[in-house]
């Protein structure tokens, strides 16, 4: 294989890839099966049915030509396994000592291959063929609906509800990736993907939190991705189970548009919304602070007056900006005189809510003030708390 002919086959594989799973550039360029071919597909919020019958139909269609193009394109451009003719004693090579055995197999796989690709575009239209076949009803998503209908043989009734509901302003819809979309309507949840759509109707469906996952964004900031991994489980018989996997926080927005509770585990925890995910980064930044020894603690948090006051505000923190440079008078941090009768994770809502929401990147850097004596405090002066021991205060009254 040669240069060109390596950099042609990373060029297809590419291009296959940006086909099947299109990134953003090629979205926002209109060059998505969906877009260059919607006038055959028609509109989504006309006939959501049709248009998703059609859709994963295509999708399947053009997917089964690409190994056919590639065949039929490096044919045309290399010709790499043309007919060649013995070769001489003095052509073999000592680290290669079967040539003529090695070449015949390489080119039986090759062909087998372009075999199989010609099959795929023969046999793939003729299955979709068949599918269209009586108004669609042999299609795999005609195939789930007739599970929810209640007049054996009749889809369409279900598909018109859908239509419907997914015409209304108050549905919840969110790209999950650039192939995969979660639809929530009044009744129904669906999930889109390449080659088919799960349904599941709210009445009769059971949601749980599997496993949430956490990423790393930037390790300078302490920034952090948090995708959760739903598991929606249909009760109808027939009906698959399927995954919805969302960023955390769209879980309360998604939660919201569903009727029916999602469990969650008591051992998976994860951020709801903004306010949650910064009360994570505010407890992590706490614990690289001195600790704070404490006498008179208030018995419960004033905020939550559940949880035992852990924190103290006291100054602790150089009077300068990010750049070294000396900060204002009106700008600095003040000393705190309040005995410790917060939680933390209180402290971190009271800080998280005098900020401005369009400054969510910079919260940690920012100031608030004691929510009691207002003195003025950074997240570099709050504190755990440690209890003095009642001996070592005796010790050091006597």
């Amino acid at each position: 294989m040669d240069e060109s002919e390596l950099l042609f086959n990373l060029f297809y594989l590419l291009l296959c890839m940006c086909i099947i799973y299109p990134p953003e550039e090629f979205q926002r360029l209109g060059l998505t099966t969906e877009q260059i071919f919607k006038k055959i597909l028609g509109d989504e919020t006309i006939n959501f049915i049709s248009y998703h019958q059609r859709r994963t139909s295509l999708n399947l269609i053009v997917h089964s030509c690409l190994p056919a193009s590639y065949f039929l394109i490096h044919k045309l451009k290399f010709s790499v396994f043309a007919e060649r003719g013995p070769l001489e004693d003095a052509d073999l090579d000592p680290d290669f000592p079967m040539p003529q055995e090695a070449v015949a197999f390489k080119t039986l796989t090759w062909k087998i291959a372009q075999r199989f690709s010609l099959m795929a575009v023969l046999a793939v239209p003729a299955l979709v063929f068949n599918w269209q076949q009586q108004n669609w009803r042999r299609h795999p998503i005609s195939q789930t609906l007739l599970k929810f209908s209640n007049t054996p043989d009749n889809f369409q009734s279900v598909a018109n509800d859908i239509s419907t509901e997914f015409r209304r302003l108050d549905i919840y819809k969110k790209k999950l990736n650039s192939i995969s979309t979660v639809i929530a309507t009044e009744n129904w949840i669906i999930k889109t993907s390449l080659y088919n759509v799960h349904f599941a109707h709210q009445s009769d469906t059971a949601l749980s939190v599997a496993k949430t996952e956490t990423y790393n964004v930037s390790q300078d900031q302490n920034d952090t991705l948090q995708m959760v991994s739903i598991m929606v489980k249909p009760n109808r018989p027939g009906v698959a189970d399927f995954h919805i996997r969302i960023n955390a926080l769209e879980f309360r927005n998604l939660e919201e548009r569903i009727s029916r509770p999602i469990v969650i585990p008591s051992n998976i925890q994860f951020h709801r919304n903004v306010i949650d995910r910064f009360i994570d980064v505010f407890k992590e930044q706490v614990t690289h602070n001195p600790i704070y020894i404490a006498d008179g603690i208030a018995e419960k948090c004033f905020a939550c007056t559940i949880a035992e006051p852990n924190i103290k505000i006291y100054k602790q923190c150089e009077d300068v900006d990010r750049y070294g440079q000396p900060l204002l008078i009106d700008n600095r941090c003040t000393n705190c005189y309040c005995r410790p009768m917060w939680c933390v994770e209180c402290l971190a809502r009271w800080f998280a809510a005098r900020q401005s929401e369009y400054d969510r990147e910079v919260w940690l850097e920012q100031k608030c003030t004691c929510p009691m004596c207002r003195a003025k405090f950074c997240i570099l002066d709050v504190s755990y708390i440690e209890k003095r021991d009642a001996g070592e205060t005796a010790d050091t009254t006597s």
